[in-house]
């Protein structure tokens, strides 16, 4: 069985885990997999504003249409 299918986690990241990379490394390959990094807003899956990798407040505020981060 592919093994993305049976865990589903990519080459990748079972590559960085049987490496022993540490818990920072496997979540960034993971997230930058599953949620990529968007610099400016966007709504996500459930209808929410997001920015970045799933962040859906800014300094204490939330995202809005429009806002952008570098």
């Amino acid at each position: 069985m592919n093994a993305k299918i049976k865990y589903g986690l990519s080459a990748a990241v079972l590559a960085l885990i049987a490496a022993g990379a540490s818990a920072p490394e496997i979540l960034d390959q993971f997230l930058d997999e599953k949620e990529g990094n968007h610099t400016t807003a966007y709504r996500d899956g459930a209808g929410i504003w997001t920015i970045c990798r799933g962040a859906t407040r800014v300094d204490g505020k939330p995202v809005i249409p429009g806002m952008k981060l570098s």
